[in-house]
């Protein structure tokens, strides 16, 4: 299977996204509720994530 742009995309964004969630889930955990929380600014970083693996594909795959 040959990576494509849409696929370097779409794995940036998940990759910023998780590792956005989990870093404000464990440095900043609220005692008491047990639950994940939402993040301010999970998309806007995820959406930086999907920008970055279009940008990393065009420069270096392509």
């Amino acid at each position: 299977m040959n990576l494509t742009k849409k696929y370097a995309e779409i794995g940036g964004f998940l990759i910023f996204l998780v590792l956005y969630l989990v870093f404000f889930n464990i440095f900043f955990r609220f005692e008491g509720t047990g639950y994940p929380f939402y993040a301010p600014g999970t998309l806007i970083f995820a959406f930086f994530g999907y920008w970055l693996g279009g940008y990393l594909y065009d420069r270096y795959l392509r």
